[in-house]
């Protein structure tokens, strides 16, 4: 393992490799979203945050981002995700089914049970701000007084306050992240022994003295498996150092990697993100700037400054409405040569023409044109989804680098927790009985931006049926034989239509009869059809009988007297 001098003096390395950025960072902050900018010049507490500003529409068009993101992505008021197994053939098996709705809603539950809401949305709002990424732990409560899982718990990280590196696929798998504590609350957390001498002794004297302590995640280069089953050690190394008194706290690791570091998008041979702020920071300065001269300057225009012939006016000008100014004129001269207003040549209207110019485009970068509802009467579904189509089409990019670096691993690392705290019901047999320990599965994301992706199947069925009908009614109506009719049908696999459109549009699978319970109830239709079809062939049989019965009795009695009479002759 790394010793504590390796791992200070690798976080000076990468903290060199993050330093050119802390700048651009902190600017952006101050014009998109004040309460982070923090990153290089310490806020005093209560301190004005927007001092610096102007004009709030970065601030607003960038919180719509963020809150359009958060509630289309991963909306608190509804599941997200759902699971499916890798292996196709597994998903058709009711109890294989039934169990994976379950896990993901027993994960949805934790999620909602936890500080999930606030810590994703600061997440997304680091994320459209200054530093085009975002930053957050996932960890395990510890558990209840009955030793049951105790829930997950999550803390945002802004930028700044960590430093990260990259395998050789680009995915973020090293971190160095700092920790302001007071020496009480370090103790409070690991105890007076782990917490070090120097601390302890602090936490005495000065409790609330702080101290940088340094949490490290990294892959561990000796974890391996024993004959495929017996583990050596966590797959991530993990360890807490307070950095004064090079003392290390904590050692230990992680089963998964434990952080979530989404970037909006990143530039060639770049660690850290870039996002819909570094584009719009030029229009965002020019506009503050403009916004700032047109407030210096409006005065001008409503109030101007005057022109006065030396001692001609009596006392101050008085500039205020209906205000009074004796003048003194002198000879011939006239009373403009003697006391006039300065034409200061500002254009109000023109001015407003430039602002509402760089306030559209500051919007149209970040989406706020697109996202917000418009004026007027309320949107109508089709109009709902087509904005959330729109919506897939402008942020596709960004959203498959989001799968691929927050909500994948982010539903891997949740499952993993649930499962190793026994929080998960047990495999179904159908999967042990087939020697699965532990499924590979896949992750399907089901929020309301999801679901606008797979409408298109929806509009396709809806199409080939109305088709379908309007060519079946045409038949009919040409008079096409009744077989040949319902043979157009055929063609539909109407089953398959009918649980792929409950599937899209988030209906539960254990509200729709599984394959071999739609076989059983078919079976049993059928069988009381047959049952009906032999009852009513039996009655009308009997109905043939008896109405049969006065004729044969009419036969035989004639055929009897032509018998007697033969006999007779």
């Amino acid at each position: 393992m790394p010793s504590v001098t390796d791992l200070l003096r690798r976080r000076t390395a990468l903290r060199a490799e993050r330093d050119p950025y802390a700048d651009l960072w902190q600017e952006i902050a101050e014009h998109v979203i004040p309460h982070k900018s923090n990153i290089t010049n310490l806020l005093s507490p209560g301190e004005r945050q927007t001092r610096k500003l102007f004009d709030s529409t970065a601030i607003d068009a960038s919180q719509t981002l963020a809150s359009s993101i958060h509630g289309t992505l991963t909306p608190s008021t509804q599941p997200w995700l759902s699971l499916k197994i890798r292996q196709e053939e597994l998903n058709e098996i009711g109890e294989v089914k039934d169990w994976l709705e379950d896990v993901a809603r027993r994960i949805h539950a934790a999620l909602r049970q936890s500080n999930w809401t606030t810590a994703v949305h600061e997440l997304y709002l680091d994320l459209v701000g200054p530093a085009g990424m975002g930053c957050i732990f996932v960890e395990e409560k510890p558990p209840t007084a009955n030793g049951a899982f105790g829930g997950f718990r999550f803390s945002t990280h802004g930028p700044g306050e960590y430093m990260i590196a990259e395998d050789a696929e680009g995915r973020v798998d090293t971190i160095f992240r700092d920790l302001s504590l007071t020496a009480r609350a370090i103790v409070r957390k690991w105890g007076d022994k782990k917490a070090g001498e120097k601390v302890s002794d602090t936490a005495e004297s000065k409790p609330d003295q702080r101290f940088t302590v340094l949490h490290v995640v990294m892959p561990r280069d000796d974890y391996s498996r024993a004959g495929g089953t017996k583990r050596r050690g966590f797959p991530w190394f993990s360890c807490y150092i307070v950095v004064e008194s090079r003392h290390k706290i904590e050692q230990g690791g992680f089963d998964e990697f434990p952080f979530l570091l989404p970037r909006w998008a990143k530039t060639t041979g770049e660690v850290y993100g870039r996002g819909p702020s570094h584009t719009a920071l030029p229009d965002i300065r020019t506009l503050n700037t403009v916004k700032e001269f047109v407030l210096q300057a409006a005065p001008l225009a409503m109030f101007p400054p005057t022109i006065e012939r030396d001692d001609s006016v009596v006392g101050e000008p008085d500039l205020t409405p209906a205000g009074r100014n004796v003048v003194s004129v002198i000879g011939g001269q006239s009373l403009s040569e003697t006391f006039a207003f300065l034409q200061t040549g500002m254009k109000i209207d023109l001015s407003q023409i430039v602002l509402a110019d760089l306030r559209a485009g500051v919007r149209r970068i970040y989406f706020a044109d697109q996202l917000e509802l418009q004026e007027g009467s309320q949107m109508t579904a089709t109009e709902v989804q087509v904005r959330y189509e729109l919506m897939q089409r402008l942020l596709g990019p960004t959203l498959g680098r989001l799968e691929a670096e927050f909500l994948n691993p982010l539903v891997e690392r949740l499952f993993g927790i649930m499962a190793r705290a026994g929080a998960l019901l047990p495999l179904p047999q159908a999967l042990t009985q087939r020697g699965v320990e532990l499924p590979d599965l896949d992750i399907e994301y089901e929020g309301p931006l999801a679901r606008a992706q797979r409408t298109v199947e929806l509009v396709a069925q809806d199409r080939v049926l109305g088709f379908v009908t309007a060519l079946t009614t045409a038949m009919t109506g040409a008079a096409v034989p009744p077989s040949q009719v319902a043979a157009v049908f055929d063609v539909l696999k109407v089953d398959r239509w009918v649980r792929d459109r409950a599937e899209i549009t988030g209906v539960r699978s254990d509200s729709l009869a599984s394959e071999e319970e739609v076989g059983e109830i078919r079976r049993a239709r059928a069988e009381q059809e047959a049952q009906q079809a032999q009852l009513q062939q039996a009655q009308q049989v009997a109905e043939i009988a008896q109405k049969g019965a006065p004729m044969l009795k009419v036969l035989d009695e004639a055929a009897g007297r032509q018998t007697n009479g033969a006999r007779a002759a």
